[in-house]
């Protein structure tokens, strides 16, 4: 046998063995693949027929009549076995209401759909919250290759609390109409023009809203002396500070106010209603902020309905409850199998724009805002936005 017949023959006994290797793989895999289906199919079946018992799921969730209606229907067609009693509101009132009941031994909620700095710095601190992770049982739930970047997102250090399941490029500013030219307004410093005195409304920064993630985002940018000095100026040349999202937005969009600084986003549910108004998206050098908004979700410590709630986040989290949540909000979701043609255009961030966490550099476009340890404001800025903001 010369030289070449041997190499065939060598080549030809290496594939025989790779192949039958592949094989006995395969038949060792193949019961612990069949297992694995197994046990996730046991699991859910349980928890379904146990949540059917339970009867209800009690949710948080954020305010407006769309986002109500559209979960609700949701998941009421999908389980109309399992009664669905939805609370909209403000993440500060979800907090006083939950924490009041805890202090009087009550527990009523099962999960929590919010924001980052509701989960981290309200409700963990005080235990209110059993980690999310175990309760995602479906494939199309647990499967990374369903979100985005083959990955779940977590807003908390340990990624175990509070899952994200929006990431979108949210508004600095709306504005009325036939007050405002957007070109009039290209960085923080227009709106300190004469002209607008007593013309602009700001959310108050002191809750857990978008004007709290807004003035991080500027001291951070602008860094904390010239944040410092803006703060004060901004504040003086507001004409109301106020904490009723709905009210503020129907100001602007009616003219009482020109501008409103830092929006919810129940403005597009409004506008779903007729409202009218415009928003500067970002300021033409710093760029903007990336939010969670409401798109996160926890599972509530002590849930009186457990396996209804990870009935609850398990369709959340699906195509379907994504799908729901995204049409009612209008945010991106992090699930790659969601349509997002019915998102504003500039809540998708520009091609090739950098990105940042923790140290801004000039040239960088998105501040991602809800990762915990960058979330959370230094002393110096919350001393100052309580001389200026304090009631």
């Amino acid at each position: 046998m010369n030289s070449e017949e041997r190499f065939k023959f060598s080549f030809v006994r290496f594939v025989a063995t790779l192949c039958l290797a592949v094989f006995f793989l395969i038949a060792l895999l193949s019961p612990l693949w069949a297992q694995a289906k197994g046990d996730w199919k046991q699991t859910w079946d349980t928890v379904l027929r146990e949540a059917k018992k339970e009867g209800k799921v009690v949710v948080f969730g954020p305010p407006g009549e769309l986002v109500r209606q559209a979960i609700v229907e949701g998941f009421t067609q999908a389980f109309p076995d399992i009664r669905i009693e939805y609370s909209g509101a403000r993440g500060s009132d979800h907090v006083a209401k939950i924490r009041a009941e805890r202090d009087a031994g009550i527990y009523s909620v099962d999960v929590f759909n919010g924001n980052n700095l509701v989960a981290n710095f309200n409700l963990r601190p005080i235990g209110a919250l059993d980690p999310v992770r175990p309760a995602l049982i479906l494939p199309e739930v647990a499967d990374l290759k369903y979100w985005h970047d083959g990955r779940l997102e977590f807003s908390d250090s340990a990624a175990l609390h509070h899952l994200v399941f929006t990431s979108t490029i949210f508004p600095i500013l709306m504005y009325n109409l036939q007050q405002v030219k957007p070109e009039e307004i290209a960085g923080p410093n227009d709106l300190l023009n004469p002209k607008w005195k007593g013309r602009i409304v700001i959310n108050d920064p002191l809750l857990p809203s978008a004007a709290y993630v807004i003035f991080q985002w500027l001291w951070r940018v602008l860094g904390p002396e010239k944040a410092a000095d803006y703060y004060r100026k901004i504040r003086a040349q507001a004409g109301a500070v106020d904490r009723d999202y709905r009210r503020q937005i129907e100001w602007v969009a009616q003219g009482k106010y020109a501008m409103l600084l830092g929006p919810s986003s129940l403005m597009y549910q409004l506008a779903k209603r007729g409202l009218s108004f415009g928003v500067i998206p970002e300021f033409k050098d710093l760029g903007a902020y990336v939010s969670d908004s409401f798109g996160g979700v926890s599972l509530m410590n002590r849930a009186p309905h457990p396996n209804a709630a990870k009935v609850f986040i398990n369709w959340l989290l699906g195509k379907e409850g994504q799908t729901a949540w995204s049409k009612a909000m209008e945010q991106v979701s992090r699930r790659a199998d969601v349509p997002s043609d019915h998102v504003p255009s500039y809540m998708a961030s520009k091609p090739g724009a950098r990105y940042w966490v923790s140290d801004y550099k000039t040239g960088d476009r998105y501040w991602v805002s809800y990762a915990e340890n960058t979330s959370k404001r230094t002393k110096e800025e919350e001393k100052i936005l309580a001389e200026l903001f304090g009631r």
